[in-house]
Order: structure tokens, then sequence, then C-alpha cells
């Protein structure tokens, strides 16, 4: 049916370190436009929308606990406001790719729905993709963390089993689920490194709230709501983390299953 230019090895893929996004000298000049509310976790879902495979039930757990994050504005201390904002935009940025990812990932096992008895794995997709494209030639190319299925849309349209316009919609879907998991993959470690950085800082940080308002007339809330921004931040690094697990295990899957896509008919 086609090749893949790259091996399906997928021993080296994986996060690796990057340089921190933040540093305690020059945190980044990112713009938050509006407060992002918290979000509830995935709402539960009927047996066609498909949940996550995954090995152990306290993985789901963790997985359905993750959600966006809202910082309190700490009006003494604007540097370290910012530093806040940004990096609560920084993380449900990762969280809304999480999220699309898993809806791409839902479209893509109910298009084969009716064709396997109950919800789909990512292999049998796979299976039943490269049959309805009907000996069309579909060449991949691979780089860490993604694949990207090539193909000429004519020749696939003329041969796939099925209207056209679905086939390619399939493609583009695990096309974009591929994009997704790489983002996810190069930027959850950046942003988890970032975090940490400043919550190693979080005793220095509070006295910084202390000392900008030496006289108390604003209160006990400044340090309340630093306190609370920091309790935020603390989560974080868990959530990143079930996040870069639940996205190596999916690629894994794909890179696996994706074999019958390139062999040669």
């Amino acid at each position: 049916m086609g090749n893949l230019c790259d091996c399906f090895n997928t021993e080296k893929d994986g996060p690796t370190p990057k340089t921190p996004l933040l540093t305690a000298a020059q945190p980044p000049a990112v713009t938050v436009t509006s407060p992002v509310k918290e979000s509830p976790p995935p709402a539960a879902q009927s047996a066609r929308l498909h949940k996550p495979e995954t090995a152990h039930d306290d993985f789901l757990t963790s997985l359905e606990e993750i959600s966006q994050i809202e910082m309190k504005a700490v009006s003494t201390v604007p540097s370290l406001d910012k530093t806040f904002q940004d990096h609560a935009k920084l993380y449900n940025d990762l969280y809304t790719n999480f999220t699309e990812l898993r809806q791409c990932l839902h479209n893509f096992k109910a298009s084969f729905e009716k064709e396997t008895a109950g919800i789909p794995t990512i292999f049998e997709c796979l299976k039943l993709l490269a049959k309805r494209c009907g000996g069309a030639t579909l060449t991949g190319s691979r780089s860490k963390n993604c694949i990207q299925i090539d193909c000429d849309r004519r020749e696939v349209s003329e041969k796939c089993e099925g209207p056209a316009e679905d086939v390619l919609e399939i493609i583009e879907t695990y096309n974009r689920a591929n994009r997704l998991i790489r983002s996810l993959q190069d930027k959850g470690p950046q942003v988890r490194s970032s975090v940490r950085l400043v919550l190693e800082q979080e005793a220095t940080l509070k006295k910084e709230v202390t000392k900008a308002d030496p006289d108390g007339k604003m209160g006990p809330e400044p340090l309340k709501a630093a306190s609370e921004n920091f309790s935020r931040l603390h989560r974080l690094p868990a959530y990143i983390d079930t996040i870069q697990k639940y996205t190596a295990k999916t690629f894994k899957e794909i890179a696996n299953g994706s074999r019958v896509l390139f062999e040669e008919s």
C-alpha cells in the first residue's frame, strides 16, 4: 500500500528535557487576555464516546482529575502576579491541546464503531482504515512523536470504500492527533520545569508579598491569594506527568498499529 520513510521503533520516542520557559530573573512576555475559568474534568461519556484506553484504574482516575486552572490577582507584587498568570496560560494551553487530542481519538474510533464489536482499539481502526483506502498508495513521514499520512486525495477518492470525504476526514483526524501528540510531548516538559522553578522560590516570593505591604493596609488578601496560587501550581507537575504518560502510550499504540497502513501491497 505504501511505505514509511522512517522505522517504527518507538523506543527512541519520549519527552526530553528542554530549557525552562521561565526563570526567576526573566519571566516570559506572555499576555493573558482574559481569565480562564476552571473547568471540570471531561464529563462521563456514553459507550459511543470512547474513553481513553488505560491499563490501571488509578491512572484513569488521575486523568479524569485534570482540569484548567485560574490564578487570583496579586496586585501588590505585579511581577509575581504576571508570573502566576503566565504559568496558568502556559498550562491551560497544554490542557486545551490535550482535550482536543482526546476528542480526536474519540472521533477516529467512532468512525469504525459499526464495523467492530464494541469500542474498537486503535489497531483495529488502522486495519479498517487500510481496507477503506481500497489499495490507494499511502506513504508516511515520521518525526519524533509524530507520523503523518501522505496520499493522493484523488486516488483515495477513486479507490476508497464508502464516501470519499469520510475517508479523507479520517486520515486528517489521524494526522491531527499525531501533531497534537508531538506538541504535548515537546511542550509538557518545558512547562513542568518552569513551574518547578517557581515552586522552588515559593518561600522567598511569599516574603516579597509581605514586604510589599509592610503596614498591612491591604489586609491578608494578597498573601492569601499568593498562597492559593502556589497551591494550584503544586498540582501541575502531576497533571503534566499524567498528560505525558497518556500521550506517550497513545503514540506507541498508533506507531505499532500504523504498520498496516504502509505495507507494500
